[in-house]
């Protein structure tokens, strides 16, 4: 055989390789997918299918998080890739996606419009347990923009569960449960802690009966003020109580957590960042203090929040931040799950308390403050 002939049988040899290879392994591949439609899908809340029982199908009417879309399906043990086709014409929101005892959060990215449907990879679940598994799929976010803009999240035509050996985006549904924090204020002493403005801000700060007291019940606040920590964090879950003093009758106070914080560059005794707020009528939401002026996320489990919280005794916040996830708790109750969608926010900053300006005499009170750094 000389050289050329040679040559052009290894080349035919390779590509004919090359072409089962691929189209073997993609074959096999396809028959692990799980595809999951809309018309199979088990719904709750205000949702609704349209094209019911067909295989166009899709669920309408996404409006509220307390919408639910599961599925039932058999699973393999393993690592999944969750991808959801769907339209949306608005500014997108956000939805976790649980299968058992594993969950993560996801953005939810507009399309262009109601009719335009493209499948997004919204993340890698780990299925712990092979057999039956339920799939649901939970709005915490209906806008990412504001309240300026639409409220709605996506028409979904179906949600595929590829096998993978990526590494898991999900996590256990009760990862509050492993806590291991650190004190970072002893009860005794302001070590770890400064006025955000020197010693004028510390004149409304005291310690009593092993807690952080801002504001006094002797006289009104004429600004806001904050006692801040000397160090900053980024990734964390917080822990700390709180509760509110106020003249009987007026109802009147204000305070918050400042987190992933930093003082105002033109007013610094104000702060600029994330507030766990603490304020009467919107229990356990997050405020962008100083910065977009504005309520962020959409407030979860709100009435059930209402029936925990006490207006005169201690409360218990947790602030777990994650990249860029945040979740609070108050007393025990989820009321935010929030995905921030601007690359300009910064994921770390200062913790800190705040008593904010009333005209009113009022305190707040903090103790039991405690951090674990991821």
């Amino acid at each position: 055989m000389n050289f050329s002939l040679f040559m052009r049988t290894l080349f035919f040899v390779l590509f004919g390789l090359a072409m089962s290879i691929p189209e073997t392994s993609a074959n096999e591949a396809m028959k692990d997918v799980v595809k999951l439609l809309a018309r199979d899908a088990t719904i709750e809340g205000g949702l609704r299918i349209e094209d019911k029982g067909q295989e166009k199908a899709t669920i309408h009417g996404w409006h509220n998080v307390n919408d639910v879309i599961s599925w039932k399906t058999n699973l393999k043990k393993g690592n999944y890739v969750v991808s959801l086709n769907y339209s949306e014409p608005y500014s997108g929101g956000a939805a976790t996606v649980t299968i058992g005892r594993q969950q993560f959060a996801v953005l939810i990215q507009p399309t262009g419009s109601w009719t335009e449907y493209k499948t997004f990879d919204l993340g890698v679940i780990n299925v712990e347990n092979p057999g039956d598994a339920e799939i649901i799929l939970k709005a915490i976010q209906l806008t990412l923009k504001g309240k300026e803009h639409k409220e709605a999240l996506p028409d979904i035509h179906w949600l595929t569960l590829t096998p993978t050996k990526e590494k898991a985006t999900s996590q256990p549904v009760d990862i509050v449960a492993k806590f291991k924090g650190k004190t970072i204020f002893y009860g005794k002493t302001f070590k770890g802690w400064k006025g955000n403005d020197g010693e004028k801000s510390m004149e409304w700060f005291r310690i009593e009966d092993g807690a952080i007291v801002g504001g006094t019940m002797e006289r009104p606040i004429p600004r806001n003020e904050f006692l801040s920590t000397t160090k900053q964090y980024g990734n964390f879950e917080l822990r700390l109580k709180f509760k509110m003093k106020y003249p009987e009758g007026t109802g009147s106070w204000n305070g918050g957590v400042q987190f992933r914080s930093v003082p105002h560059p033109e007013t610094p005794y104000e702060m600029v960042g994330y507030q766990a707020d603490i304020i009467p009528w919107k229990w356990g939401a997050l405020y962008d203090e100083q910065r977009r002026w504005t309520f962020l996320g959409t407030s979860l489990n709100t009435e059930e929040v209402k029936k925990v919280t006490r207006y005169d005794e201690w409360n218990s916040y947790i602030i777990r931040c994650e990249g860029p996830r945040i979740r609070m708790w108050l007393n025990g109750i989820q009321t935010l799950d929030y995905i921030e969608y601007d690359p300009a926010i910064p994921q770390t900053g200062y913790i800190a308390v705040q008593i904010h300006e009333d005209k009113n005499p009022c305190e707040a009170w903090y103790k039991d403050i405690e951090i674990q750094e991821f």
